[in-house]
């Protein structure tokens, strides 16, 4: 017997046990996620408290090679094969997703996450069943009791399936959810038998859905056209709603040394937010960090976060040329919003992180020494910095095709796995922007270097500059997320294709 062969037959007894053992609703499934990456995907978090809620059972497993697909899915009896999929790893579960249906026909396979939202024609693929665009807890429920009730037109909104002819039908969109404590409260113990995941000391907590701003290279602008006319796209969870979360996110997650409270951006509302911080001070006396705005940082706002312990604010910078900012990235404040938000910071003593990116089409090696010189301006606690990776369908790679840094017909299949590696544009000094980057964080901290540094920047790429972004990249995530060093190396040493 071939090991294809072995692998149904197995599936098919353990399945008939399990039948036997646990009878119950028909209409009942088994969902199994299997994921690539080493750390916690939040959504999984909510699809499985929807699941736990309506009865089904459900397990995470994270997988190497797409290979062990077939295998990992016939031990654990899997009704349903689902993947969040992000772009760039996409290509490895398109592979996964045809491995299992070879082996075990049975079995329905569902991708969901910003990638499917973004590329629905990955429902083409061989071995992809189904894939979920959009907000995905009441819609996979749904798709799994219509399956399970043999029904041969899914009309289930938000996904996408195949007919047996190969026709593709995209299925409408749902409203979406605006009081989002109305939905099922997570599951964040999906993890615990994982121990680099569940003993991470840097969880999270995402508090909102939908950002405000609409960035040309982020991919918000299409998901709120996907959205256009369904419901505000921007939402929050209630205060005690999260604190509840964090409560349950510390049970699961003993290692924690900091909570990231996750959003788009914050600082629009100061009263959701002094309640929001001051009651996660007085409740869990432990420190936590956010994203927000240049723009939105005040005084008081500054204050707040000293006051409430937060160990560090990040903000996006993405280059120091207005230029770039306000005419590529539409990124509107201006380089003094941003002096004076390190300044209220500063004075308060709250540690901040920096987002920068570089790369940009268009962008000058001297646009980018812009974005070096305004970080060392504001001097901040933790420097970050990335490669410019264009997504297909945001404006700014639209931009890129059309003045010839992208082919035309750029699609998904062509983006990088990871934005710390290389640019994949064309015409552009490659070379100096690779350099730039690989620098970059201990510039911003040792500016004294730059003299002694600026001639490498403008030389040929050496592969030991690599070594130089892994350590400082390693330090900036240490000391900015509060992490154990346990904890790092682990999650570092298993994701670690991803900065090769």
């Amino acid at each position: 017997m071939d090991m294809e062969n072995r692998i149904q037959y197995a599936a098919k007894l353990l399945r008939g046990y399990r039948k036997t053992l646990f009878p119950g609703d028909a209409t009942l499934a088994h969902v199994l996620f299997l994921q690539f990456q080493s750390f916690a995907f939040p959504g999984l978090y909510a699809l499985c408290g929807a699941l736990r809620d309506a009865g089904h059972t459900y397990r995470v497993e994270i997988i190497r090679d797409p290979e062990q697909a077939p295998q990992v899915a016939a031990v654990h009896q899997a009704d349903w094969v689902a993947f969040p999929c992000m772009t760039g790893i996409h290509r490895e579960i398109v592979r996964a997703a045809r491995q299992i249906k070879q082996a075990l026909p049975q079995i329905h396979t569902i991708l969901g996450g910003i990638h499917p939202t973004l590329a629905p024609e990955i429902v083409q693929e061989p071995g992809v069943d189904f894939i979920c665009r959009g907000e995905g807890e009441a819609p996979l429920v749904a798709l799994i009791e219509a399956v399970a009730q043999g029904m041969e037109e899914i009309t289930v909104a938000n996904i996408s399936w195949k007919k047996p002819d190969g026709h593709v039908v995209h299925n409408a969109m749902r409203p979406l959810t605006a009081d989002l404590d109305t939905l099922p409260f997570p599951d964040y113990g999906i993890y615990r038998h994982l121990p680099v995941i569940a003993g991470d000391s840097y969880p999270a907590v995402f508090m909102t859905r939908g950002c405000p701003y609409a960035c040309s290279y982020c991919h918000n602008s299409n998901q709120r056209q996907l959205y256009r006319g369904l419901g505000p796209y921007v939402r929050t969870l209630s205060v005690p709603r999260i604190l509840e979360e964090v409560a349950a996110l510390r049970i699961h997650y003993p290692a924690a040394r900091a909570i990231f409270l996750g959003s788009d951006t914050l600082g629009r509302d100061m009263l959701f937010l002094n309640a929001l911080f001051t009651g996660f001070h007085q409740r869990f006396a432990m420190p936590y960090t956010c994203l927000i705005r240049p723009e939105l940082v005040t005084e008081e706002l500054a204050a707040l976060l000293k006051k409430t312990g937060c160990h560090m604010i990040a903000f996006g910078i993405e280059s120091g040329s207005e230029r770039v900012r306000r005419q590529l990235l539409r990124r509107r404040y201006h380089n003094e919003q941003v002096l004076q938000a390190a300044q209220h910071l500063r004075t308060q003593g709250v540690r901040f992180r920096t987002y920068n990116i570089v790369g940009f089409p268009s962008e000058t090696p001297e646009e980018m020494l812009e974005t070096l010189a305004l970080n060392h301006q504001i001097r901040p606690d933790f420097p970050w910095c990335a490669i410019y990776t264009p997504y297909p369908g945001t404006q700014l790679a639209q931009f890129a095709i059309e003045n010839n840094y992208l082919k035309s017909g750029y699609c998904y299949h062509d983006t990088p796995l990871s934005f710390f590696n290389d640019s994949i544009l064309t015409g552009v000094n490659r070379d100096f922007i690779r350099n730039l980057h690989a620098w970059f964080q201990i510039l911003v901290l040792i500016p004294r270097l730059l003299p002694w540094v600026r001639p490498l920047l403008f030389g040929p790429y050496r592969p030991i500059y690599r070594w130089v972004f892994k350590g400082v990249y390693a330090w900036v995530c240490l000391k900015s997320e509060n992490r154990s060093l346990f904890s790092f190396i682990r999650l570092a040493l298993t994701n670690r294709r991803q900065f090769r």
